[in-house]
């Protein structure tokens, strides 16, 4: 297994146990703590929102400080009371959008305004904007972009729209509503006819060969999309919101073939 896929799949397994564990974050055993502390810190490692820059902190310090006040709850005056399991973030995505509302009320608390100018450059309007935007986990990701979910949604219908036949089941076949299905996407293909599904695969970016690298990627229809469509340039700094935008494409099209079907 590919060290990306390996990240990949150690991501889906800390999604996996986040909310279980979130819920029972006031009642945890030491192991479980321990646990925690591993995952939030995985799930924040790659993550540097602006607020970061506007602290002039160290982001471990904050990041300890951030699972020691709101995810464990050991700061004096965090009761098991003030616990709330509806609110568990259910992904790492959402995880990030709960560390970035802390750094917003950081940069709020009075101690840190004594360092830092609200007037200057427009910050309140900027931090008004992003508490805003941090009601969705999702949007908090996109936003830094100029994009929104609903922006995206309908830019990957119109997406799907613009593919032949034969793309759009190789694009549900790898993503989408049948992606799931026995024998993958060769079985997908013989089942729906699709000629030259490899080659085509490739060609829409949901293949990739061994050697392809991030140009590569943006010479493809879902490459050249995210580019010109959603301004998203193909880089690792943009990881966070090319797979937000990915799984709102599989999303889109599982979506398509559910209408068909009603």
């Amino acid at each position: 297994m590919g060290a990306v896929a390996s990240r990949e799949l150690a991501r889906h397994l800390d999604d996996a146990i986040l909310p279980e564990l979130w819920r029972r974050r006031t009642q945890l055993s030491d192991d479980e703590m321990v646990s925690m502390y591993d995952l939030v810190r995985r799930a924040l490692r790659a993550y540097h929102p602006v607020e970061l820059q506007a602290l002039g902190e160290d982001k471990e310090e904050l990041v300890a400080q951030f699972i020691y006040t709101k995810v464990l709850r050991l700061a004096p005056g965090h009761s098991e009371s003030q616990a709330c399991p509806e609110s568990a973030p259910s992904n790492s995505y959402a995880l990030c959008a709960y560390f970035r509302r802390y750094l917003i009320d950081c940069l709020r608390s009075a101690s840190h305004q004594r360092n830092v100018s609200m007037e200057n450059e427009g910050m309140e309007q900027e931090i008004d904007l992003h508490a805003h935007a941090l009601d969705d986990p999702v949007d908090s990701v996109l936003m830094d972009y100029g994009l929104d979910e609903r922006r995206v949604r309908r830019a990957a219908r119109d997406f799907i729209a613009s593919l032949g036949g034969p793309e759009q089941v190789v694009l549900a076949g790898s993503l989408g509503w049948c992606s799931e299905s026995k024998g993958g996407l060769s079985a997908v293909a013989a089942e729906y006819r699709v000629p030259s599904y490899h080659y085509r695969a490739v060609k829409l970016g949901v293949t990739m060969k061994k050697t392809a690298n991030a140009e590569d990627f943006s010479n493809t229809k879902i490459g050249r999309w995210f580019s010109d469509v959603l301004g998203i340039e193909i880089a690792p700094d943009n990881r966070d919101a090319i797979l937000v935008a990915l799984n709102l494409l599989a999303a889109e099209s599982s979506a398509l073939e559910m209408n068909e079907a009603a």
